[in-house]
This record gives structure tokens, C-alpha cells and sequence, in this order.
């Protein structure tokens, strides 16, 4: 167990090394060559910034699941949905910094973009994040006479990260934050069910629209599709979980950002709803769960999808 875990470490610095050399040498041009030279400084600002690239590593483990994995087999295809993928989280990010909204100075360690530079280049280049993400998916080509995976791909991202997506969850997360009054005279089951919708919507939909984007590439996607969707709405499940146990515990310097501003806001979390020691054991029992779903998805051999609950669940940042 313990080899497949040093494996899956490998593999993923390994994905992380790919994709940021692919930013780097194939889209940064394409922004610099495209845009307003300062709204092409934030836009690069806020991807250099770094951040783990999960939603990128989802979406090219998703595709690569099963198949001979090198750096050969890393097309360019499935780097330009992972990228498409990096765009709309970024400009999620961005927005999610403003004053109207989180009202954050600090993000993965570094001054936010309105910080940086000004709020209105910050909103400027979360616009342009998430179009030019719409856009990465139209370049993608398909070996097979594929007439639907466009049209697929940016509904895919759409579900995702749209308006029953990201936004509806963001907006609900805005509309509880500290709303006592509410909230005090809903019951638990009420309060849970909201919670779950904000996290599944706001998290866990960009997740899992990350992993069936990779799987659409894939000529057998119908036959995992249930498989990949029972996984990324837990996976997305946990790493909101997993965020909220963070922001209780992390520091600032292991976070990169504030900590406790969920609790200082009056957010509606899975701390605020069930305290630290309960959301730690469901946290525990989700990485158990997806463990099990992880072994459908590849074979005993493989090691990814069966080791990235762990990694998730138990990271400082």
C-alpha cells in the first residue's frame, strides 16, 4: 500500500510538472498575443500563482484511466480541457477575492488580483478567464468522427461551472452568510440539505465536470460514466469537507490564505453545523467510501484513483 501511495505521488507531481510547462509554453502566448497587456499581466498573475491543479490532474487521470501512461500519451487534447478546466477555477477564484463577495487579501500566499492590481482588472480578468476556458474546449480534436464532443465538452463545462453550477452555489453561500436569524429556526435536516447543495454546487459540480471531460475524450465514456459521477460528487464532497476542517485549523502560512474567515463571516459550514471532531469522522468515512468506488474505476494495479481521497483528505493547503 504503501508503494502505490509513494506511486501516486509521483504520478501526480509528475502531471503537475506536464501541465504547468503546457500553461506555460502553449497558453500563456495565446493570452499575451490576445489581450490588453495589463489584463494579460492578471490573467497570468493569478495562474502562476500556482495551487495544486487538481481540477487538471482529475481531468487527464479520467481520460488516462486504464490506458499506457507517459509523457507521450499526454496529448494535446486532454492538456486543453485541463487547461480549460485551471481557466474557469482561476477566475472562480478571482471573483470569489472580491470585496463584494470573500473579501480576501491573500490567495495561495501572494496578494489577491484585486490586491495586485486593482478590483476592476480583477473583474476584467475573471471575465476573460472564463470565456477563454469556453473557448480552449472548442480547439479540442477527437480521433474518431466524434460530431457530438464539442458540443458535449462545453455542455459539460457549462453544468459545471455556469448558472446551476458554481454561480447557483456561490450565490447561495452569499445569501446564508450570516444569515443567524434564518437559519436558527430551520431544522437540522433543512440546514443540512442547504449546506449540501451550496458545497455540491459551488465545489463539487467544477470537480466533477473536471472528470467527465476527460472521460467524454474517451471512446468507452458511456460505459464509466456512472462510476466517474458517483466519484467526482463525493470527491467534490470531501474537498469541501476537507476546506472547512482547514479553515478551523490551518494556519496562514499553510493555508496561503486567511484562516477562520468562514467562522468570522457566519458561513453555514460543515464546522458551524456539526463541529470539529464530527466533520473529522465524516470526512474519514467519505475517504473510505470513495476508496471502494475508486477500485470500479481501474485496476488492481493502478493506484490513482484509490489514493487520491487520502491525498486529499489529508492536505494542509
Amino acid at each position: 500500500m504503501e508503494d502505490k501511495r509513494t506511486k501516486f505521488l509521483q504520478t501526480f507531481q509528475f502531471l503537475q510538472q506536464n501541465f504547468n510547462q503546457f500553461l506555460i509554453s502553449e497558453i500563456f502566448p495565446l493570452i499575451e498575443l490576445n489581450s490588453h497587456p495589463t489584463l494579460a499581466k492578471a490573467m497570468i498573475y493569478s495562474l502562476k500563482a500556482g495551487g495544486k491543479r487538481i481540477r487538471p490532474i482529475l481531468t487527464i487521470s479520467s481520460y488516462h484511466s486504464g490506458k499506457p501512461f507517459n509523457i507521450d500519451s499526454i496529448n494535446k487534447s486532454i492538456l486543453l480541457l485541463a487547461c480549460a478546466t485551471e481557466m474557469i477555477h482561476t477566475y472562480s477564484l478571482i471573483h470569489d477575492d472580491l470585496p463584494s463577495m470573500d473579501d480576501d487579501d491573500l490567495r495561495r500566499g501572494i496578494p489577491t488580483l484585486h490586491k495586485q492590481f486593482s478590483e476592476s482588472t480583477a473583474i476584467l480578468a475573471g471575465d476573460a478567464l472564463n470565456s477563454f476556458g469556453f473557448y480552449l474546449c472548442s480547439l479540442v480534436e477527437s480521433d474518431s468522427n466524434d460530431r457530438n464532443l464539442i458540443s458535449d465538452l462545453i455542455k459539460i463545462l457549462h453544468k459545471g461551472a455556469g448558472m446551476s453550477g458554481m454561480v447557483s452555489g456561490q450565490m447561495e453561500d452569499l445569501e446564508m452568510e450570516g444569515n443567524d436569524v434564518f437559519l436558527r429556526n430551520q431544522s437540522l435536516t433543512t440546514k443540512e440539505e442547504i449546506l449540501f447543495r451550496i458545497h455540491k454546487r459551488k465545489t463539487g459540480e467544477l470537480i466533477l465536470a473536471s472528470l467527465l471531460l476527460g472521460n467524454r475524450l474517451r471512446a468507452d465514456h458511456f460505459n464509466r460514466l456512472e462510476e466517474i459521477e458517483t466519484y467526482g460528487k463525493k470527491i467534490g464532497l470531501l474537498f469541501q469537507l476537507t476546506d472547512d476542517i482547514l479553515d478551523t485549523e490551518g494556519s496562514s502560512q499553510e493555508l496561503g490564505k486567511t484562516p477562520g474567515k468562514d467562522l468570522e463571516s457566519g458561513k453555514l459550514t460543515y464546522i458551524s453545523l456539526y463541529g470539529l471532531d464530527e466533520s473529522k469522522k465524516k470526512r474519514d468515512l467519505l475517504i473510505e467510501e470513495l476508496v471502494q468506488i475508486g477500485q470500479k474505476l481501474e485496476s488492481e494495479e493502478e493506484f490513482f484513483f484509490k489514493n487520491l481521497p487520502v491525498y486529499i483528505g489529508s492536505r494542509k493547503n
